[in-house]
């Protein structure tokens, strides 16, 4: 994906996430600044400094175990050197997350990004996935979350 040289931080930040939701890695890597990349996935990761190392801890943990997997951004906070992402998340869970195995439900949770970006690349991101919410919805009785109504 092309970006004007002028381009957002948010608008550099849109770019690059699509890409990673598409699966398309090297529009992703374009769009990364490597030689100054943090990222710290908070309870999923250690700061990482390496993006090759950042990608295969996406791959494990946001591709792998959920299929059809769809972003809405519900807060965005932009500056000019950083955007802070509120964002709900509906995924199908169809392989091993954080040591539970696949369910097959459809689970809805939320997340929130702080993604760096400097001369039009990103170069790093801290995010917070809610993962009781996750754990919780992967976990609960299927007999338990059916008898609200009951």
């Amino acid at each position: 994906m092309e970006l004007a040289k002028n381009a957002t931080a948010l608008e550099v930040y849109r770019a690059w996430n699509t890409s990673l939701l598409s699966g398309d890695v090297q529009g992703a890597t374009r769009l990364i600044d490597a030689e100054n990349w943090y990222e710290k996935c908070l309870g999923l990761t250690d700061w990482l400094t390496d993006f090759e190392v950042a990608l295969t801890h996406y791959e494990k943990n946001m591709v792998k175990p959920w299929r059809d997997l769809e972003m809405y951004e519900e807060d965005v906070v932009e500056g000019s050197d950083a955007v802070t992402i509120r964002f709900r998340v509906e995924a199908t869970h169809v392989g091993e997350f954080q040591g539970v195995p696949a369910t097959g439900r459809r689970i809805s949770f939320h997340a929130i990004r702080i993604v760096n970006v400097k001369n039009g690349k990103v170069t790093g991101q801290w995010a917070q996935l809610d993962l009781w919410g996750i754990h919780q919805q992967l976990t609960t009785p299927a007999t338990v979350q059916g008898s609200e109504g009951a």
